[in-house]
């Protein structure tokens, strides 16, 4: 009994490890800075130059993976379409990444660009083009040999865990049903020698996934050994049919590290084991050279920020009372742009204040974060009164006037004439309104076209022309109960 457990102690003692460190929805988050919610505000968490100093401590084989979502959610991220994360990701440098549905707001050309100018391997096992082909530069499935071990990646997309299994369509991509992907992939990856089998599992930011869902999802598939996730409702690792589960943090504040004990004989998983890691950088540091890879493209941001592209004659607010000059302002604009009948801004892609003064194009960008385009809709004045009755609770106006009694449009006039319930009108409106599904714009146009040219543009282009004062008529929407 006492040989047969010190056999067994000794076969556990000489597997070999390898340890994988994980990041997740980095947003374009690239250097460290006090952390949202910390109770020390002067503690600075987070970036790539302190993750590459936790990363450089690991003494075992290791490698670095990512979920994607890379640059959504700041300037620095999303002005350089992605760029500016892959070089700091290279630094690093990782192994694989797998993309997420917010890098597929990206143009194939820019998306392109975006993947051969990162030094790692792009996995995306069911994503398609909409011509139903696979991206040429994108794997489905990948190799990698670490500590002597074969390890296979591979990656999908779930947008809704509530209804897997169904194919989903971007602009211009779509998602293909994951499980026949996965089985794709995975025999590929067994055909190339891959004795330990890894999926990357990226989960729609906004969705979260339960327990129920890993069960049913792994129940229809070949065996895993490892499962690597971004879902928002998974904060400790699970096991289900032997699969170890293992959540990412966000934001790269902090990243996981993922321990891998291996059977040197066999080449098994026999344990895995989970960390999350804090990136403080009192606590480690920064690696010099990467943090010089971080400023260089800070230094980027800050040249496009300051360029001037118009000026203001006084200050223009996002709320005045109980009506928002700046999105009469930007209603205003949108419309003569247009060259429309009319123009409704819904306020909530306005995020700040105009000030008077210089406008450069980081005011722009405070103010409308979002990539919100400008669509030109047709509508029959009718269906135009009925959805503005959906949408009335927070807009900008230009071109009409509207008065409200309760949630009902008792009027409605359109270049000073009341509108007509059969006439065509044409309305410009950010792309919000059209595809928000609390809105109704969409169901009730009778043609719609995406200019492609971002609302933002279009604001700078008025400010281009002269240095703007807001008109003073503030209320173009009369509400009465």
């Amino acid at each position: 009994m006492i040989v047969a457990l010190l056999s067994s102690f000794a076969a556990c003692s000489k597997t070999e490890k390898v340890t994988i460190y994980a990041t997740a929805r980095s947003g374009g988050w690239l250097w460290s800075r006090p952390e949202p919610g910390s109770k020390k505000e002067t503690t600075d968490t987070g970036g790539y130059a302190v993750l590459r100093k936790v990363y450089d401590l690991e003494k075992t084989a290791k490698l670095a993976v990512d979920l994607g979502n890379w640059f959504s959610e700041t300037p620095e991220g999303y002005l350089t379409k992605g760029a500016a994360v892959a070089d700091c990701m290279n630094a690093i440098p990782y192994t694989v990444s797998a993309l997420g549905p917010e890098d597929l707001t990206l143009s194939p050309s820019d998306l392109e660009k975006l993947v051969r100018a990162s030094s790692f391997t792009v996995l995306a096992s069911n994503l398609y083009l909409r011509n139903n082909r696979k991206p040429a530069f994108i794997k489905s499935q990948q190799v990698i040999t670490s500590g002597g071990t074969k390890i296979g990646f591979m990656a999908v997309t779930v947008m809704d865990p509530e209804k897997f299994n169904i194919r989903r369509y971007f602009p211009n991509y779509k998602l293909e049903k994951e499980s026949y992907e996965i089985e794709r992939a995975f025999k590929a990856l067994k055909e190339s020698g891959a004795r330990i089998t890894v999926l990357l599992l990226g989960v729609n930011p906004k969705k979260q996934a339960g327990k129920d869902f890993y069960t049913a999802f792994l129940d229809k598939l070949p065996r895993l050994d490892l499962i690597i996730t971004d879902d928002p409702g998974l904060k400790k690792p699970i096991r289900v049919n032997k699969a170890w589960v293992m959540p990412v943090p966000p934001r790269l504040t902090a990243a996981a590290r993922i321990e891998l004990s291996i059977d040197p004989d066999t080449g098994r998983l026999v344990n895995a084991r989970f960390k999350n890691i804090r990136l403080e950088k009192d606590k480690y540091g920064e690696d010099a050279g990467t943090l010089k890879t971080v400023t260089r493209q800070r230094a980027v941001i800050t040249r496009l920020f300051s360029r001037r592209v118009g000026a203001a004659a006084s200050d223009i607010r996002k709320t005045e009372d109980s009506a928002s000059p700046l999105g009469n302002f930007t209603a205003d604009c949108v419309k003569r742009w247009a060259r429309s009948d009319a123009s409704i801004i819904n306020n909530a892609v306005l995020d700040g204040d105009i000030l008077k003064g210089p406008v450069t194009d980081g005011d722009l960008y405070r103010v409308l974060p979002f990539d919100t385009s400008v669509v030109f809709v047709k509508i029959r004045g009718e269906d135009l009164k009925r959805a503005i009755e959906t949408v009335s609770r927070d807009i900008s106006v230009s071109g009409m006037e509207i008065r409200m009694q309760g949630p009902a449009v008792e009027r409605l006039s359109i270049g000073g004439q009341p509108v007509r319930p059969d006439h065509i009108y044409r309305i410009a409106v950010p792309d919000a309104i059209v595809n928000d599904k609390d809105y109704s714009l969409l169901s009730s146009a009778t043609e719609f076209v995406n200019s492609k040219r971002f609302l933002r543009e279009v604001l700078g282009w008025c400010f281009s022309r002269h240095a703007v004062t807001p008109k003073p008529d503030l209320n173009r929407i009369i509400r009465t109960e």
